[in-house]
């Protein structure tokens, strides 16, 4: 691969994942996950528990309150263009030589851990994330 060809490749490569990231953006984002998760804030965890199910793990406080967790994860494939080379063979040898580019998906491992911090009375009192799926798109009107 020249050099020419693989600056080519990697200017292509970018910009398609930057209006990928674009794209995705503009449909769900943590702002918007932010913003529901803290609907939830002074709610009885009773109703969280009803709403997103029963959280995977929950963890007592010293004060009687609790921590609980939910966790969604998954895999993404996300396409990428890559380039190929290749010698065309003939029954006298060498016929020629071809360049492109094909897709590939590759495999991204997608998570969100949420955590909500419910007091000893039962109410959820604040709320924390972590991961690289916790985004969600704006409520309809």
């Amino acid at each position: 691969m020249t050099d020419t060809s693989t600056s080519t490749w990697r200017r292509t490569h970018i910009m398609y994942v930057l209006a990928s990231s674009l794209m995705i953006s503009a449909c769900a984002t943590t702002a918007n996950y932010e913003n529901i998760l803290g609907t939830w804030v002074s709610q009885p965890v009773d109703k969280l528990v009803m709403a997103w199910g029963p959280p995977q793990s929950s963890y007592t406080l010293s004060d009687g309150g609790r921590v609980i967790e939910y966790l969604r994860q998954g895999t993404a494939y996300m396409p990428m263009s890559t380039p190929q080379y290749g010698t065309v063979w003939g029954s006298g040898g060498t016929v020629g030589t071809y360049s492109g580019a094909g897709t590939t998906y590759v495999p991204v491992q997608r998570w969100c851990k949420t955590r909500f911090v419910v007091n000893p009375q039962g109410y959820i009192m604040n709320w924390q994330w972590e991961g690289n799926r916790c985004v969600a798109r704006a409520p309809t009107q």
